[in-house]
Parts: C-alpha cells; sequence; structure tokens
C-alpha cells in the first residue's frame, strides 16, 4: 500500500509518486490557450459590442444629465420631460447591455466547462489503460480530480474574460470621452489609470503565489482523501486508522490556511482598487472645483467629465476581483493543458486479416518519459506463450499498453508484416485483450462483469469460460448464479478468483492476442499455478505475453527487455 502522505511525523510507509510540480510562470501561458477556442472568440466578440453599446449609453446618459443639472443651476430651467426620459432610457439600455453581457458570459462559461470535460473524458478513453497511469504519479485519482476541478473555470470564462474586454473598452472609450468633455481631467485619469493597474499587478504576484500553494494543498488533501478511503480496510486490520486520521487532518488544516491567505491577498487587492479609484475621483472633483471657481472651466462638461470617472474605473475594480479567477484558473489549465497533448497511439485504417496473427519486435519500446525504457527484439509466431522479463521501471506494463495502440512506441512493431502505427485503433483493440495487475469489476452480476468485453455473448458462452477458467463449480455454488452481485470490486472474491473471472473475460471476448501484466503478483504460489494453468489451458492456440517479476509457467520462453530501469 503506499499512501501520499507528506514527510513530517508520519507512519513509515512505502512513498508514493510525487505529485505534479506547481505551475511556473511560463506555464500560464496556458490561459491563453483556454481562450483560444472559437466559441470563446466569438462569445467574447459579441461581449464587447454589448460593452461598447453600454458605455456609449452611459456616456450619452450623463452628458445629457450634465447639461440638464448645468441648465437647472445657472438658468433655473426645469428639465423637460422628453429630457428625463431620454436619460432614463439611456441607463435602462445600460442596465440591459450589460445583463446581456453577463449572461453571455454565464452560457459562455457553462458551455466551455462542459464541452472541457467532454474533451477530457474522450482523450482519457484514447489513451485507454495509459490515462489511469500518468508519469506526474497522480494516476487515476489525479484523472478524477482534474475533471472534479473544471468548475474552477467557470469563474475565469464567466467573468474574468468578459470583465477583462469590457475593462480595456472602458479605459479606451471612457478616456477618450473625459478628453473630449474636458482635457485636463482627461490627463489625469490617464495618469491614474495605469497606477492602479501597476499596483493591481504588484498585488497579483502575491496572489498568484498563494494560489499556487492552495492549489497545490488542495490536489494533496484531494489525493490523500481518494487514498485512504479507498485502502481504508488495510489501515483498519493493522490498527492504523487514527494515524492517518490526524494525517488527514493537518492536511485540511494547511488547505484551510492556504485558502484563506488567498482570499486575504484577494481581498487586498480589491482595497488597493478602491484607495486608487478614490484617491483619484477626489483629486480630479477638487481640480475641477478649484477651476469653476476660478472661472476657467464650464460646468456641463466638467460635470459630465466627474460623473464618468466611476464608470472609468468601476469594470477596473471588478477586473481586479475577478483577477483571483485566472490566478485559480493557471495550475488547472497548465495540467489540462499537460493531460491533452499527450500523445494517443497514431491512427492508421489498416485491418489484419482473421486468426491469430504473428507480432515481429524489433527493438520496440515504450515511451517513458525522463526513464531510459527496455527495448525487445522477438517474433511471436501464432499460439505463443512466453514470459516478458525485465527491471522494475524499464517499461513492460507500457509496452503492453503500446501493443494494444493505448500509447506511442519505439522501435518497430509489426502485425503480419503490417506496421502497427498504421492499424486502425478499434479494429485491432478489439483482436487484444489486455488483463491488468488489479483488474476493475463493478458493482453488478458475475454475468454483467464477465460481458463487459462482449456485451451479446449468451450464457452457454459465458459458462464456457467460466469452465474453461475453473469458475464455473464457484459460480454454481453462489446463491443467483450468475446474476450473484458481486460488490464494488469484487469484495468478497479472493486474488486468485478476481485473476481467472479477468481471465474468464478476456477469453470472452475472443481475442487473439491476450496481454496479461502481472497478474500473479498478488497471489500466493498455489493460486499463481492455478491461473498459470488456467492460462494455458483456456488461451491454447492464440499468443499470449506475460508481464511478471515471478519464475514464469515451466516451458514458457522468457523474453528480456534489455537496458532500461529508473532514471
Amino acid at each position: 500500500m503506499s499512501l501520499p502522505l507528506s514527510s513530517t511525523r508520519e507512519p513509515a510507509v512505502s512513498r508514493p509518486a510525487p505529485l505534479p510540480p506547481t505551475p511556473t510562470r511560463p506555464e500560464r501561458r496556458a490561459l491563453g490557450w483556454l481562450a483560444r477556442p472559437a466559441p470563446v472568440r466569438r462569445a467574447l466578440a459579441l461581449g464587447a459590442l454589448l460593452s461598447a453599446a453600454a458605455i456609449a449609453c452611459t456616456g450619452a446618459a450623463w452628458i445629457v444629465a450634465a447639461r440638464l443639472i448645468a441648465a437647472g443651476l445657472l438658468e433655473r430651467a426645469l428639465p423637460a420631460p422628453a429630457d428625463l426620459l431620454l436619460v432614463g432610457a439611456l441607463l435602462l439600455g445600460r442596465m440591459a447591455l450589460n445583463a446581456g453581457r453577463e449572461y453571455l458570459g454565464a452560457r459562455l462559461a457553462a458551455r466551455m466547462v462542459r464541452q472541457w470535460r467532454s474533451d477530457l473524458a474522450a482523450h482519457a478513453l484514447a489513451l485507454g489503460p495509459a490515462a489511469g497511469t500518468d508519469e506526474d504519479g497522480t494516476g487515476t485519482a489525479g484523472l478524477l480530480g482534474l475533471d472534479r476541478e473544471l468548475t474552477r473555470l467557470t469563474p475565469y470564462y464567466a467573468r474574468y474574460l468578459p470583465g477583462a474586454a469590457h475593462s480595456a473598452l472602458a479605459f479606451a472609450g471612457v478616456a477618450g470621452l473625459t478628453l473630449w468633455l474636458d482635457p485636463l481631467s482627461g490627463g489625469l485619469l490617464l495618469v491614474a489609470g495605469p497606477l492602479a493597474v501597476l499596483l493591481l499587478a504588484l498585488v497579483g504576484l502575491a496572489t498568484g503565489a498563494a494560489t499556487e500553494r492552495q492549489w497545490l494543498a488542495q490536489t494533496r488533501l484531494s489525493a490523500r482523501l481518494l487514498t485512504l478511503v479507498r485502502e481504508l480496510p488495510t489501515l483498519h486490520a493493522f490498527g492504523g486508522t487514527a494515524t492517518y486520521r490526524d494525517v488527514l487532518a493537518r492536511s485540511a488544516e494547511q488547505q484551510r490556511g492556504a485558502t484563506l491567505r488567498v482570499l486575504r491577498v484577494a481581498f487586498l487587492s480589491g482595497f488597493v482598487m478602491d484607495f486608487a479609484a478614490t484617491l483619484s475621483t477626489a483629486v480630479i472633483a477638487v481640480w475641477i472645483g478649484v477651476r469653476l471657481f476660478g472661472g476657467a472651466a464650464e460646468l456641463a462638461p466638467t460635470l459630465a467629465a466627474l460623473m464618468l470617472v466611476p464608470e472609468f474605473f468601476g469594470p477596473l475594480r471588478a477586473l481586479g476581483t475577478d483577477r483571483h479567477a485566472a490566478l485559480d484558473a493557471e495550475p488547472l489549465a497548465a495540467r489540462l493543458r499537460a493531460l491533452l497533448s499527450r500523445e494517443a497511439a497514431p491512427q492508421g485504417a489498416a485491418t489484419v486479416a482473421p486468426g491469430v496473427p504473428t507480432l515481429t519486435l524489433a527493438g520496440a519500446r515504450a515511451e517513458l518519459g525522463a526513464r531510459m525504457p527496455g527495448t525487445l527484439s522477438t517474433v511471436l509466431t501464432p499460439g505463443t506463450h512466453a514470459a516478458l522479463r525485465g527491471p522494475s521501471g524499464s517499461g513492460k506494463t507500457t509496452l503492453l499498453q503500446a501493443l494494444r495502440k493505448h500509447r506511442p512506441h519505439g522501435g518497430g512493431v509489426a502485425v503480419n508484416g503490417a506496421p502497427l502505427d498504421t492499424l486502425e485503433a478499434a479494429a485491432w483493440q478489439s483482436r487484444v485483450a489486455l488483463v491488468p495487475q488489479h483488474p476493475r469489476l463493478l458493482a453488478a452480476s458475475l454475468r454483467d462483469n464477465l460481458r463487459l468485453s462482449r456485451p451479446g455473448a449468451t450464457d452457454p458462452e459465458v459458462w464456457a469460460a467460466l469452465e474453461a477458467t475453473g469458475l464455473a463449480g464457484l459460480a454454481r455454488g453462489l446463491s443467483s448464479g450468475l446474476d450473484t452481485p458481486l460488490g464494488e470490486g469484487g469484495t468478497w472474491l479472493s486474488g486468485g478468483e478476481t485473476a481467472r473471472l479477468a481471465l474468464a473475460r478476456a477469453l470472452l471476448s475472443g481475442a487473439d492476442v491476450i496481454l496479461l501484466d502481472e497478474v500473479t503478483a498478488h497471489l500466493d504460489a498455489t493460486s499463481e499455478q492455478a491461473v498459470y494453468a488456467a492460462v494455458s489451458r483456456s488461451f491454447a492456440g492464440r499468443t499470449v505475453l506475460l508481464a511478471t517479476h515471478r519464475d514464469p509457467p515451466a516451458g514458457w520462453p522468457v523474453l528480456h527487455l534489455s537496458g532500461g530501469g529508473q532514471a
């Protein structure tokens, strides 16, 4: 059992693979990658049009209102009802346009989260078993956690991206309008605006570091919780629940502290923006007042310019508040891009003639990233049963996955003389069965678990597979026979029974090539020999390649991965 626990005052357990590193600054380009899809560009363009129209309505409303106020103060003239209706209509139009922009943002967020979840699921299915064995060590837990965290992209699409476009338009539009109304006030805005943005950027540096720490703490907590729940029976058996409960509590406290630090810095950014906006508005108001009392300015245009100042800083203030949404999305975007950029096996269109094929491997190797893979050169003629040996980390499992076109491979692999990369993936995978070290069993009946590989299999075919693998007696002894539920993960089956059930499933699939990955690693010697006997009996005439660290069945040739191992 390997538990992802920190190194401080923790029990001596085998250490897990490291968690994914915290994204660095250059990896934040992934945010731009998130914004590239065409639906995002279209929604942002439409939102920008609504923003521009809202800014125009706001400017027109305040100009008309300023003229009405100036006429009332200087000329004692009452505003005409038509003018009041015009101001009201402009303000209502602004509200409707802003509401439309927010609605577009919410729709965009829902659509993009759904799209990324669909892409993630499709790519995980294309990778097959490789999707649950990430090179960064997160495995299936990391993949499931990434899917759950996709909702963190909602504020980024709903508020931050539309807010950034709106802020840029407001900065240009309001500053230009203010310069036209009152050049001196507009000049002050052009000085105060960049200063406020600079202050926000400085605060954003601190926010980014805090967000990275919070993401790492949350990732660790998620992985630990998932692993502890999965290994709870073992912890109970060895009396380790109290110790690891304390470990989980410390992890939760670390995550809580990291989250509060992020919130504190986020609140600081809001304070900085409010302070900059308030101070700038006060300075412009005083400057306008001094010039009005000195007779160097007109009331209507300067009053309109003053009324536009909050419209200049308002979008910037909202963008500063939503900046943490982008910072929160950065690590997720980097991991999402890393997973979606992982290559599946090359796709082709060729097919293989019916019958057990001949596999030719010439320096074949798995792609192991930073590790050095072992290579294999051999010819597996139809009906060959062989064992694959190699040092730990040399790539035995990943080579089996590559042979089923779940991963790219190096070297040469040919099927009846045709390169593996030229074969159509689905057709080839239907001819190859991969039995992992820990077979997945559903909380369903025995029949349903067996028919996963071939849903249309009849009951006589199911019983034939059980008979061949030595499980028919067990099935007949069950209270409901084939309809007996196995429980989550087949909890009441022994290790040997689970292994033979996986073999029966592979046999029922009708595959011509059987790839076995350490299927007896967790069995005792007696159960191991029973499984080997079932393999030899059930798959006679088919090609079987068994990756193992143990002694293979008698008479099986042993193939060695040359070189490779831990980097």
